[in-house]
């Protein structure tokens, strides 16, 4: 029976190669995927390892800090050769009116602990010398021998300050002594800046109560002896190997999270791949149904034939199985080659890492799914009788779905379809918390779109070929008379065998499905994070200095802001820390001055800000809540809490921000009598969050007389992304060394960094879900090239009854764009269903839902779609029209 089925194999290649191409799509998906988790493991390993120097030994703290005194007693130990302290003071560079942020580190005591590398003069060797990485020097635009200055924050403890307390700003003017290479970005988060260990401990010391975050250790024996002599001194002690290791797997946690997601795509994919096999092997089946009652006539036994088709999908998952293994590593090797050439700022192993997963996953996945989805092929082959070798051949017997498979479609759509509807209902049900039963709800909903879909897929025997036929009369409809017929019987040829044209469309309904649902997902989610950004933000674009008497924005910002391409209208703004009252309730809040008339020219909605005037707050719905306070009621604006009240703790949001973090609110209850100090009327905004807003003159006679420290701009409508580069670009420019550091906040800053996000994520998953609807539009092309084969007689008699060869064709070409847009129909229309409950059930918690249609995604798809089944059908429809009809029509 071996050498029977191998005959057969070769007898039947071509119709073998569209499984196995599907096999080595899927199959190098899946070996990709685990090269890329690996690579990513052996990157981070490599760039821990390059941040500890040629450390021997790595000391963490235990139960107590490490204080210079323990990096003594490590250092007096036997083979010791040095041991150094390492800890980073958070500080900012400044240098001729520019600054940027940084970690201040020592210098090591030996080559052997630096884990910095010079680009350009020397290492400080003196108390007035300082190096640098290339990226600060560079925003600081300096060179070895200028001048910088460190400059960090200093506190100081005083029981009766506030805070237990003081801050203070320090510094110290240095001399640029070498330009650094830049650390990798899995390595430091930021610039470093490398002084005398002597000035980090004397700059740190009045507030080092941590310790050193950790010591490394140069030794001159065996690491594994010195580890253990260490150890007995009480800290976490580990060799520089173990550390990379600990370190690496801590840094790639989520990482294998982001593998293992990967993979489920790749499952989509192969389980894609499934069908394809199942859909060719039913065909070959039922093509050698004379051939398997022969070797029934001579003796075989249903076992037999029963393993000769298993044994043939094994061989074929095997060979595709190698075929797509070797093609995932060369496409891991070929990024690999890719990723050295760009400058991410990591060093990228030369060549990939091997592992025996990487070699028996895709191998044994591949293997195992053609096998199974031989399965049922490999059964309906043994139903044949031998009496079958004596009828003469006809058309492969076709089976519909029975009454039972119905019920249970309509059942399990039914069941998902109202879990699915619960799960979106859930975060509003009055009397919950919707945050909190997000969770509850998602894996509700989850479970009702799985249920469902599944009854979908069960039922998709009965839904294909109803929608082909509405979807082939409606084509015909359209088309001009003379290519009517073509379309018919293209129709007739599609719906006629219901299983394995449902599978195929099945295929691409899948896809497509996730495709669609993940943009759906994407679009409502732009769309709610504008509404809610769009409320929370009354600007586009406010540009915030801080709070207090000293921080004033000069003019050349002011005019930097305004003149920046995009912004139609800046307005300055007064933004003062105060006091708010009503009742028996009590907060502190960031509010915002600014004339009614600026403020209607600036902000999103100016009949929000209508009621602006003299003796009247604005207030956004959240703090109006937490005052306890409605539209029309007192409120008590104050620089100074009443007496005896107490400082309720409030929690300092960014200052001016409009959407300022939620204040902690007090109660006035025996605080010593009401509140004194402006009386004004409430007026509150819907959703306007903790907004405060008042004209110039209400906040002087409160007592507060801030300067210009904020700025509120409209954009013009352009490329709100670009605009908000361009004015922190502009502020960066017009910012000195004796200005405050403004930054930029609002609807347009911050949609642009979560739309970044969303699409980022959006083009990986799709990215990653296009395999699977490639693999699917090779099933369109196999099961037309299937149905050719299968036909063969019949088109030939079609020839010799005056049909042309392109009309042959056509038939051919409609069949193929039938079958791929009813898949990319149902799926279109599918996805959107999930997408939306999947919006509603996210982010109904969070605010209101827009639900949104991505009309560009869905084209996409659609015009996919069409032209993968219009080119699915070249092949197939050329081997019908090479075919004679004389040659078609003589017996086998």
């Amino acid at each position: 029976m071996l050498r029977l089925t191998l005959a057969q194999m070769r007898r039947s290649a071509g119709r073998l190669a569209a499984a196995g191409v599907a096999i080595v799509v899927g199959t190098a998906f899946v070996a990709a995927t685990l090269l890329a988790g690996a690579l990513i493991r052996d990157t981070t390993y490599r760039t821990v390892t390059a941040s500890l120097g040629d450390a021997d030994v790595v000391v963490r703290p235990a139960d107590g800090p490490l204080t210079p005194e323990t990096v003594a007693s490590i250092a007096a130990l036997d083979g010791v050769a040095a041991a150094d302290g390492v800890t980073e003071l958070f500080g900012q560079l400044r240098a001729a009116g520019r600054q940027d942020a940084a970690l201040l580190t020592a210098t090591a005591s030996t080559a052997r602990l630096d884990p910095f590398t010079v680009v350009e003069g020397h290492m400080p060797t003196t108390d007035t010398e300082v190096a640098v990485t290339a990226a600060s020097a560079e925003r600081l635009g300096v060179a070895v021998g200028d001048t910088v200055r460190a400059e960090w924050d200093v506190f100081t403890s005083d029981p009766a300050a506030e805070g237990g307390g003081t801050w203070t700003t320090a510094g110290a003017d240095l001399v640029l002594s070498a330009v650094l290479a830049d650390p990798p970005a899995i390595a430091a988060s930021g610039s470093a800046a490398v002084v005398s260990r002597a000035n980090l401990e004397r700059w740190r010391a009045p507030d080092d109560t941590a310790g050193y975050d950790r010591v490394l250790v140069a030794t001159d024996a065996d690491p594994e002896t010195v580890a253990q002599e260490i150890a007995a001194l009480g800290p976490v002690v580990r060799t520089a190997q173990q550390e990379a290791e600990e370190q690496t797997r801590m840094l790639t946690g989520d990482t294998q999270t982001l593998t293992y997601l990967v993979l489920g795509f790749a499952a989509v994919a192969m389980f894609v791949a499934g069908l394809v096999i199942a859909n060719t092997f039913q065909v070959l089946v039922a093509q050698r149904t004379r051939f398997l009652a022969l070797l029934r006539c001579v003796g075989a036994t249903t076992g037999q034939v029963h393993r000769s088709v298993l044994l043939e999908a094994l061989a074929l998952g095997v060979v595709a199985s190698v075929v797509g293994l070797v093609a995932g590593l060369a496409l891991g090797q070929g990024a690999l080659w890719v990723l050295q050439r760009a400058d991410l700022g990591l060093e990228v192993a030369p060549t990939i890492t091997v592992t025996p997963a990487v070699v028996a996953v895709p191998l044994l996945t591949g293997t195992v799914v053609t096998v199974l989805a031989a399965l049922a092929p490999a059964r309906s082959a043994t139903r044949v009788r031998p009496l079958a070798a004596l009828r003469p051949a006809a058309a492969p017997t076709v089976r519909r779905g029975g009454r039972g498979r119905l019920w249970t479609a309509v059942a399990l759509t039914t069941v998902g379809a109202v879990l699915l509807g619960a799960g979106v209902a859930v975060p509003h049900l009055p009397g919950l918390d919707e945050v909190s039963t997000i969770g509850p709800a998602l894996l509700v909903g989850v479970l009702g779109g799985i249920l469902s879909f599944a009854g979908v897929m069960v039922g998709a025997v009965f839904l294909v070929p109803r929608a082909l036929r509405a979807l082939g009369h409606a084509l015909a409809a359209l088309t001009p008379r003379p290519w009517r017929p073509t379309v018919r019987l293209a129709t007739v040829n599609a719906t006629r065998n219901p299983r394995r044209t449902s599978a195929t469309a099945s295929a691409l309904l899948i896809g497509v499905a996730l495709v669609t649902m993940m943009s759906t997902g994407a679009a409502g989610a732009r769309a709610s994070l504008g509404a809610a950004l769009t409320a929370q933000f009354p600007v586009d674009v406010a540009v915030v200095a801080g709070e207090g008497p000293d921080v004033t924005l000069s003019a050349v910002q002011l005019e930097a802001v305004a003149a920046t391409s995009g912004v139609a209208e800046a307005v300055p703004a007064h933004i003062a820390r105060a006091w708010l009252a009503s009742g028996a309730m009590l907060t502190d809040a960031s509010v915002v001055a600014m004339g009614a008339d600026d403020a209607a020219t600036v902000v999103r909605d100016p009949a929000a800000f209508a009621a602006l005037g003299d003796g009247v707050i604005l207030l956004g719905e959240h703090l109006a809540d937490q005052l306890d306070v409605a539209d029309g009621e007192p409120v008590t604006l104050s620089a100074e809490p009443p007496a005896g009240a107490g400082d309720p703790a409030a929690t300092e949001p960014a200052a001016g921000d409009p959407a300022a973090t939620e204040p902690a609110a007090g109660d006035l209850a025996g605080a010593g009598g009401p509140a004194t100090g402006e009386p004004l009327t409430a007026r509150v905004i819907a959703d306007g969050g903790y907004l405060a807003v008042v004209e110039p003159p209400t906040l002087t006679r409160a007592g507060l007389a801030p300067p210009v420290n904020g700025v509120w701009a409209r954009l013009d409508g352009g490329d709100a992304a670009a605009t908000v580069v361009a004015v922190q670009d502009a502020l960066a420019a017009a910012t000195t060394a004796a200005d405050p550091v403004p930054h930029v906040v609002g609807a347009a800053a911050e949609r642009q960094q979560y739309e970044q996000i969303i699409d980022t994520l959006l083009a990986i998953v799709v990215g990653l879900l296009g395999v699977a609807v490639v693999i699917a539009l090779i099933g369109v092309a196999n099961t037309l090239s299937l149905s050719v084969i299968e036909r063969r007689r019949e088109h030939a008699l079609l020839r010799a009854t005056g049909l042309t060869r392109g009309q042959l064709r056509g038939v051919l070409a409609t069949e193929g764009l039938l079958i791929a847009g009813v898949g990319a129909l149902l799926g279109a229309l599918l996805g959107l269903v999930y997408g939306w409950a999947g919006t509603a059930v996210i982010l109904g918690g969070t605010g209101d839902v827009v639900l949104a249609v991505p009309w560009l995604s869905l084209l996409g798809v659609g015009a996919v779609a069409a032209l993968a089944g219009l080119l699915a059908s070249v092949l197939p429809a050329r081997s019908a029209v090479r075919t004679p009809p004389v040659a078609a029509l003589a017996a086998e």
